[in-house]
């Protein structure tokens, strides 16, 4: 195996290393082996490239996606595991490899700050006062020591599992090893569930119109046809709207739960400042939900950790995902942007494509991706509940003030553009060129169904970067189903990408 050639390769430097956190934009031939092997030679003759030199890993897993192989490799110091540091190597099911993601820490950063200075008894009575003042109310079921990264440092610690019986709960505490000091906590389990009215996807939407939310021109009090019964699901035992997908710890005066139900007839609606939080908390976590079932969980699980949310944290008519925090956050200008479950999924939408391709949307043509994949995703995810007048409008509650449109929307999912419309000016919009994209991708839905273009589209982002074209993505798709689905879409995708002007597609 020979090493790449750096002319050739895309990187992305890590925020906390000058090390490359990832390179893709190569393939590397087929070759017949074991992959833990295959990735094993490959990182030993990139090792200068990934500066990986000096530094020790250990193959921990194999995981295997839906059309690919991800080989994970532990890094490791003085026989101990350093926490979330890892090199990942991912490679089709020809071994082919295309993508390298490095979080290993560099060699010359490998020096402790500290030495381990308490034992595990410290550290299991430290863990346990940072989590209750009742004697026996917890026990430790699992101590290992370890190294965290603590900004640039790495600092001794112990990793320690607490399990509560009533009320459930099973919290990990890393313990410093030097101080005692708590680096960081929280509750792995979640096995809750709460009731809520919500609407589902918007009130436009349930009441097929405006006529009972529209008053010449002025918005009515939303009536209780519009909410839907819902069961807030997977919520762990914080007391907050908190779960192993999703968690609205940014938001302001958060909601504590103690018990309490979110229904219309207990005076609780879209004017109550909960409202959002609720909205958010449930959407989320369904949405992601669906992702799982289409094969992304356990191993394969595109989000490792719940994504914070702040439900009202602008007073602005927008919203936003911020990549730097992986967080998202929804204003309250004009209509409330988490009241339209479907402005919650389109941000949503950016989280997925930055938790699959770190630093998505750096270009003009791949920012347009971006928004039109959000648009997407959550018109395809609610498309089954809408009637037909609506089924193509996006965020139609959002955009009920703001025109005169029927249906009223934000934006449309079948407009008739091609890649001819974009404008690649300095002044080009986003979002308008980004309806190319979406439109595209809504003609793969109508022609080969929900489930498998939502799964070939998910996959296709794999081996994407961050300044992607509309070619490459249509190109990543065609790959995603020859690696599913052995190709059996790859004529009707064709044909839908020479309709949108997009091309070539190899």
């Amino acid at each position: 195996m020979k090493p790449l050639n750096r002319k050739s390769i895309r990187t992305v430097p890590g925020r906390l290393y000058s090390t490359p956190k990832e390179v893709w934009g190569f393939c590397t031939k087929p070759t017949r082996g074991r992959p833990e092997q295959i990735a094993q030679d490959f990182l030993k003759v990139n090792e200068d490239l990934l500066a990986l030199n000096g530094i020790r890993l250990r193959r921990t897993r194999i995981i295997e996606s839906l059309g690919a192989r991800h080989v994970i490799s532990q890094q490791r110091m003085k026989r101990l595991p350093i926490h979330r540091a890892y090199v990942t190597v991912h490679m089709d099911r020809q071994n082919r490899i295309y993508l390298v993601k490095n979080r290993a820490v560099p060699s010359e950063l490998l020096e402790p700050s500290d030495e381990f200075k308490i034992g595990i008894r410290e550290a299991r009575r430290s863990a346990l006062r940072s989590i209750t003042k009742k004697k026996d109310a917890a026990r430790v079921i699992k101590i290992e020591p370890m190294w965290f990264p603590l900004k640039s440092k790495l600092r001794p610690a112990y990793r320690v599992q607490v399990l509560f019986l009533k009320p459930r709960a099973d919290w990990l505490v890393f313990v410093d090893g030097e101080t005692s000091m708590i680096l960081r906590k929280y509750d792995n389990l979640s096995e809750a569930s709460m009731l809520a009215d919500v609407f589902d996807p918007n009130p436009v939407v349930t009441l097929r119109g405006t006529r009972k939310l529209l008053l010449s021109g002025t918005l009515q009090p939303v009536p209780s046809q519009a909410y839907r019964r819902v069961r807030l699901r997977d919520l762990n035992s914080s007391g907050y709207l908190e779960g192993p997908r999703v968690n609205t710890s940014l938001t302001k005066r958060r909601v504590r739960l103690k018990g309490r139900s979110f229904i219309f007839s207990d005076n609780f609606n879209n004017e109550k400042s909960a409202f959002e939080e609720v909205m958010a908390y449930y959407h989320i976590n369904e949405a992601i939900r669906y992702v799982e079932s289409l094969g992304y969980r356990g191993a394969r699980a595109i989000f490792t950790e719940p994504i914070p949310v702040d439900a009202n944290g602008t007073q602005e008519d927008n919203a936003w995902y911020s990549p730097h925090e992986r967080s998202l956050t929804f204003g309250l200008g004009g209509i409330d942007e988490a009241e339209d479950a479907e402005i919650i999924l389109h941000e949503l939408g950016h989280a997925i494509q930055d938790a699959i391709c770190p630093g998505f949307g750096q270009s003009n043509q791949a920012g347009a991706m971006g928004e039109g994949f959000g648009d997407y995703f959550a018109a395809s995810y609610f498309a089954d509940k809408k009637t037909r007048h609506f089924r193509t409008a996006f965020a139609s509650w959002d955009g009920i003030v703001d025109n005169d449109l029927d249906p009223p929307r934000v934006r449309m999912m079948d407009e008739p553009l091609t890649y001819e419309s974009f404008d690649h000016s300095d002044g080009g919009e986003v979002h308008d060129n980004g309806q190319i994209w979406s439109a595209t991708l809504w003609d793969i839905r109508y022609l080969v169904g929900r489930e498998i273009a939502d799964t070939i589209i998910l996959e296709s982002h794999f081996q994407l970067d961050g300044f992607t074209t509309f070619a490459r993505g249509a190109r990543a798709i065609i790959d995603a189903d020859r690696n599913l689905y052995g190709g059996r879409h790859v004529a009707v995708l064709r044909k839908i990408f020479h309709y949108r002007g997009i091309g070539p597609v190899e």
